[in-house]
């Protein structure tokens, strides 16, 4: 074998082995996009969840402050806004739940494989 064809060799390994390294990379690239994006849709959810709970102290403030306040929970949870909001909050729990969810699902995906359960497969 002459040089030339070495050369050749190595250099289409070389290609071949950057090849895939661009394709990994790629895609660990649109997966870290992607969790960004759930993570910011997260914040979003967070800080409704965090705006629910200050119309409920608000409006238990303002029922306070009128001494309308009702002597039953009961009561104070058929408060209309209180309700909705009450409605309103567990919906967006469950939202950040499966947010929270997705993002470990993607995180899992490219989890780095250890070289004992490389050789196991």
């Amino acid at each position: 074998m002459l040089i030339w064809e070495k050369a050749v060799l190595n250099i289409q390994k070389g290609s071949q082995k950057v090849i895939a390294f661009a394709s990994v990379f790629s895609e660990r690239v649109k997966t870290e996009i992607a969790m960004a994006r759930l993570r910011i849709k997260a914040d979003e959810v967070q800080s409704r969840i965090d705006e629910l709970h200050r119309v409920i102290g608000r409006k238990v403030e303002m029922l306070k402050r009128g001494e309308a306040m009702p002597k039953t929970s009961e009561q104070l949870l058929k408060d209309e806004d209180i309700d909705a909001s009450l409605n309103e909050l567990e919906k967006r729990k469950q939202e950040l739940e499966e947010l929270r969810n997705e993002m470990k699902q993607g995180q899992d995906a490219f989890k780095p494989v250890s070289k004992t359960e490389d050789k196991a497969e």
